[in-house]
């Protein structure tokens, strides 16, 4: 079998067509990249705020673990607070000025209403949730059977 020579335009046009190809996929992966690099740069920038964002909405409805709250302002943080202990109680601040302000005001800080029943309960012994999903601000329940209630109250 003899091989079809191509004349020099259709050789031209075959190099051409395959610059063409070869010029398309190398664009296509220059900006995919370029894509994913930003994703990720602003990932690992703003990746404390990210994981922040996603606590905010995803813990809404359950209950918080006490190293992710400040009990004297009453708001989740960004990063895990200090465990201190005061009269036997187990308490999480986000500074040592919060801890001290506790101490000084102990019953105005520490005791809080449950937000359902009404009952004066201490922080430490509350279930925490979060008042409204994506806000930081906390709302503390005597028990479980008052955190669903509050939650299914706020569903309606």
């Amino acid at each position: 079998m003899k091989k079809k020579k191509l004349s020099k335009q259709q050789l031209r046009e075959k190099q051409r067509n395959e610059e063409k190809k070869f010029n398309r996929t190398m664009i296509i992966s220059f900006i995919l990249l370029s894509i994913m690099a930003v994703l990720i740069l602003v990932f690992f920038t703003y990746r404390c705020q990210t994981r922040f964002f996603y606590r905010e909405t995803a813990w809404y409805g359950k209950e918080i673990p006490g190293e992710w709250v400040c009990m004297d302002g009453d708001i989740l943080k960004l990063h895990k607070t200090s465990k201190s202990t005061y009269k036997n109680n187990v308490y999480y601040f986000c500074s040592e000025e919060c801890y001290n302000y506790m101490v000084m005001h102990f019953t105005k800080t520490a005791m809080v209403r449950d937000a359902i029943s009404g009952d004066l309960i201490n922080k430490a012994e509350a279930l925490i949730g979060l008042k409204e999903k994506g806000k930081p601000e906390l709302v503390y329940f005597k028990n479980r059977q008052t955190m669903n209630m509050y939650y299914e109250q706020r569903k309606k």
